[in-house]
């Protein structure tokens, strides 16, 4: 790697300031604290927790406690960013994408999550959310590789993450999976 690339990626490694990102119909923006409610709400909707095959937070000290872990310490401690998805000139969180696990040094790679409100589904939304944050990805954080792990039941998120130029390399049997009724 070149002298020039090395500084660059470590002058972007800062990130005082959490990065908005505006696009044509979308602005992702900070998730903070003052979403709880709306993180609960989401978090909550039967067709996302069947989507991520992970049961919503039970109420809302929960709810925080996963905010915290989930998205405003990974920004803290440079680990990753989480976007709140709002459409342009509303401020209504709609759904979430970002980054976690980001391995800084040999692999430079991050994985990738998102969620998006079933009202919102089949709008190019996501695809819009996605193709940006992979570009600030690869531009920005100087990532050599991004990833996503996809419950194998949910094919709309196959579908979009695969229009997006990603491949599959394996399957993770029992990675997640929620017991009926939960």
């Amino acid at each position: 790697m070149n002298d020039n690339r090395t500084r660059w990626i470590s002058e972007m490694e800062s990130f005082d300031r959490f990065p908005v990102l505006e696009m044509q119909g979308l602005v992702l923006r900070e998730i903070t604290a003052e979403d709880v409610g709306w993180f609960y709400d989401h978090f909550n909707i039967r067709e996302i927790v069947e989507a991520t095959a992970f049961p919503g937070p039970e109420d809302l000290d929960t709810a925080m406690e996963q905010l915290e872990g989930f998205i405003l310490t990974p920004f803290v401690k440079k680990t990753g960013f989480r976007w709140g998805i709002t459409e342009k000139g509303r401020s209504r969180l709609i759904g979430s994408c970002g980054f976690y696990n980001w391995m800084k040094g040999g692999s430079n790679s991050a994985e990738m999550g998102y969620d998006l409100n079933p009202a919102y589904w089949g709008r190019g939304i996501m695809r819009e959310a996605l193709e940006t944050i992979v570009r600030f990805g690869f531009d920005r954080m100087g990532l050599n590789r991004i990833q996503a792990t996809i419950p194998a039941h949910n094919n709309r998120s196959l579908t979009l993450i695969r229009r997006l130029g990603f491949v599959q390399e394996g399957v993770l049997r029992q990675w997640s999976f929620l017991v009926a009724g939960t």
